[in-house]
């Protein structure tokens, strides 16, 4: 049971992170945040099921599409319901973002409809068995999938030219602007990227958790949970935070009950607050005298 519970809190957290990571670029470039990062996964999801059930396209050009979806779903996210708000320095963002998930998950709602239907896949057709445990080969898929993605995205920002440009706009966007470097362009790549990355997370959670308009919500929430634990200004915080919180929830389900996890999750989210507010990892606010 327990190597069970290890590979489905390995699974869970490494989405976690890989979704918490999105809330940690837009903030790392534009010091905002998309607060419907969890219906963007829920997008993924649908959006997939869509072609690759619905249309019957093979997987590979169906997730491919999907996820161009999604990177332009981010960047008209950005358009709207951001940029207007980050050139003014309002912070009126935050609820035209969480007004975007209200009304994307209304729209999945009306299109795809309110049940929840399986996603196919042939990851999820035999268990592994080990000892008395079972667990299916996408439960391993997920947090392969997400460390390399996790991985990808620091090399991103620490190794290439335009990653570095958009780590100097969160840090100085008038310098940054002086130096060449188009800021409502930067900021939209960071919200394009930060919605690929939770396409993925949906993509590979569907077969695991089946398709529904309602699943982004928690989703979206939990993995918030996880950048303010980790630190949203530390990506390696957050990746810590994301697989301490999916084995958390994994044992706590497993041996206490599935009601409790939320409990204790959200629990050490008001403790790390009480502690270190800015996280585990985090850079701590200097202060000026």
């Amino acid at each position: 049971m327990i190597v069970q519970l290890v590979v489905t809190g390995l699974a869970l957290g490494s989405m976690y992170g890989l979704v918490a990571l999105g809330y940690h670029i837009t903030w790392a470039t534009s010091r905002t945040m998309n607060f419907s990062q969890g219906h963007t996964v829920m997008a993924g999801a649908v959006v997939a099921y869509g072609f690759f059930v619905g249309l019957g396209w093979p997987f590979l050009p169906a997730c491919a599409a999907t996820l161009l979806c999604l990177a332009a779903f981010g960047a008209a996210i950005e358009r709207l319901a951001v940029r207007p708000f980050f050139l003014a320095a309002s912070p009126a963002w935050l609820l035209s973002t969480i007004a975007c998930g209200i009304i994307t998950e209304n729209v999945a709602m009306l299109f795809f409809g309110k049940d929840a239907r399986a996603f196919p896949s042939p990851l999820t057709q035999r268990p592994i068995l080990v000892g008395g445990a079972g667990f299916y080969p996408q439960e391993l898929l997920i947090p392969i999938v997400g460390f390399l993605l996790m991985g990808g995205v620091q090399l991103f920002y620490h190794r290439t030219a335009y990653g570095k440009q958009l780590k100097a706009v969160a840090w100085n966007p008038e310098a940054a602007g002086l130096m060449g470097i188009h800021i409502p362009r930067a900021v939209m790549s960071a919200y394009a990227l930060s919605a690929l990355l939770a396409g993925v997370a949906g993509i590979l959670l569907a077969p695991i958790l089946n398709v529904a308009a309602t699943m982004g919500t928690i989703i979206g929430l939990k993995a918030f949970a996880v950048a303010i634990i980790g630190g949203l200004t530390s990506a390696p915080g957050i990746v810590v935070a994301g697989l301490g919180y999916g084995l958390v929830e994994s044992f706590v389900a497993g041996y206490i009950s599935t009601g409790a996890r939320e409990i204790v999750g959200f629990a050490l989210v008001i403790l790390v607050l009480i502690v270190r507010p800015w996280g585990l990892l985090g850079s701590r606010p200097t202060r000026r005298v």
